[in-house]
């Protein structure tokens, strides 16, 4: 769990540093986009994945390597798709005053960053984690809280949709 715990912290630095001198406009399209490949991996991810493990015929032991990789495959050509659209369609940016575009420019590309963060660290909590694949009672309280705080902005939009549409998942208990 150290490890995986490093890796998010590497995740969100590689992040911010990547999307610090994008701008306000394309850091919330990044944003939006995120958001949007996050919940179409986590709707369409677990049927896919329960769907694959099926079509192979392996041990059910073996559903969340179908379903974690099914989530990250569907994030991926979603984002792809999407931002490939995006780009086609806003051809051009919006224009911002240059101090507002300087300030909430890299704020935003920190949310970008944090956004992007919290769903690898929620894909990886709620799919093998709690699969078992990982044992729990190894890591370290401060462990287990980093993966709690570093899930919950992916968390709380997935829910939210979740609860919105009426969509029962697996990974997200919703309460009526």
């Amino acid at each position: 769990m150290l490890y995986l715990t490093l890796l998010l912290g590497a995740l969100l630095f590689a992040g911010v540093a990547m999307t610090i001198n994008e701008g306000l406009w394309s850091n919330t399209i990044s944003l939006l986009l995120i958001m949007i490949a996050g919940l179409m991996a986590l709707v369409g991810g677990i049927p896919l994945g329960t769907w694959g493990l099926a079509q192979t015929g392996q041990d059910v032991s073996f559903t969340w390597y179908y379903v974690f990789a099914s989530i990250w495959v569907v994030f991926y050509l979603s984002l792809t798709l999407m931002r490939v659209v995006a780009d086609r369609v806003s051809c051009t940016q919006v224009r911002f005053l240059p101090i507002i575009d300087k300030i909430a420019g890299p704020l935003m590309g920190a949310f970008v960053a944090i956004m992007f963060t919290s769903f690898a660290a929620f894909t990886l909590w709620r799919v093998p984690i709690m699969a078992g694949e990982w044992d729990r009672a190894k890591a370290s309280e401060t462990q287990i809280s980093a993966f709690s705080y570093a899930q919950t902005p992916f968390y709380n939009v997935a829910k939210s949709f979740l609860k919105s549409e009426d969509i029962d998942s697996p990974l997200i208990p919703v309460g009526k």
